[in-house]
């Protein structure tokens, strides 16, 4: 456990295990602890690198103001710790950094795994996600209340096609750690609203990329996939049966399989 001072922040990180570098970047409001046993899991055959990202948990300094910082932070944490070229392991809206930090610095990145990047969301909204897009925006607007609205899409997001959702499965310290920081939060919705990266950045990505899909997870996010899929064809997909969004956390097992099968290739 250390921080390094990247960009004008305080960037809180874990390290473990030796080999191939890998770097893994959480999604929107979650942190390192979202990782759960997958960085020791990975740390048998890697030398895994996990960070809060800034503004998030236990990194501290100016709140981003576009995706683009957090994919400088990276690249810059990367150099600091003499890790390029890493395998990039990106979740969620951590997908889409991993995305321009492949597009921006492709000497840094040796492959990408996107586990259900957040790319472009917007384009095709599928009802359940304008759903809580409206409940996100009462519960911030009309009940003030920034922490409820955080909640609600971390709990939208985590759902599993066939009832409920992985958030409430998750350990208490982690929930609180992802609602507690909802200015943050909030302000990367609205940066994911954006198409950033733009489709000819993605498309200039020729470093190896696989795609993880949890069966049970939202469409919203298989519609992500498909518009990936079509800006980079060599992308690999792999589907994890009995997964929500939160894949890392619902099957562990074949999470880490699926990443060191990568490794192989």
């Amino acid at each position: 456990m250390a921080v390094a001072r990247v960009n004008g922040a305080d960037l809180y990180y874990e390290e473990r295990g030796s080999g191939p570098p890998l770097l893994l970047i959480h999604g929107n409001g979650s942190s390192v602890r979202i990782w759960g046993r997958s960085i020791d899991d990975l740390a048998v055959s890697h030398r895994v690198i996990a960070y809060d990202r800034r503004g998030f948990d236990r990194s501290s300094g100016p709140l981003a103001n576009t995706l683009s910082e957090h994919a400088d932070d990276a690249v810059t944490l990367l150099r600091e710790l003499s890790a390029e070229p890493a395998r990039i392991v990106g979740w969620s809206a951590g997908g889409v950094v991993a995305l321009d930090l492949a597009s921006r610095y492709p000497a840094s990145v040796s492959s990408l795994v996107l586990v259900e990047a957040a790319l472009h969301l917007v384009r095709d909204p599928a009802p359940s996600s304008l759903r809580m897009t409206a409940g996100l925006e009462f519960q911030r607007r009309v009940r003030r209340d920034d922490g409820g609205a955080a909640r609600r899409m971390e709990r939208w997001a985590l759902a599993y096609t066939t009832g409920g959702t992985a958030f409430d499965r998750f350990p208490e310290e982690w929930q609180e750690a992802m609602v507690v920081h909802a200015p943050a939060v909030l302000k990367e919705i609205g940066q994911l609203f954006r198409l950033y990266p733009g489709g000819s950045a993605v498309a200039s990505i020729t470093c190896p990329v696989t795609w993880l899909e949890g069966t049970l997870s939202q469409p919203t996010f298989h519609d992500a996939r498909k518009r990936v899929c079509r800006l980079i064809p060599h992308t690999r997909l792999v589907i994890i049966e009995g997964a929500s969004h939160a894949i890392h956390f619902d099957r562990p097992i074949e999470f880490a399989q699926a990443v060191s099968v990568v490794d192989a290739a």
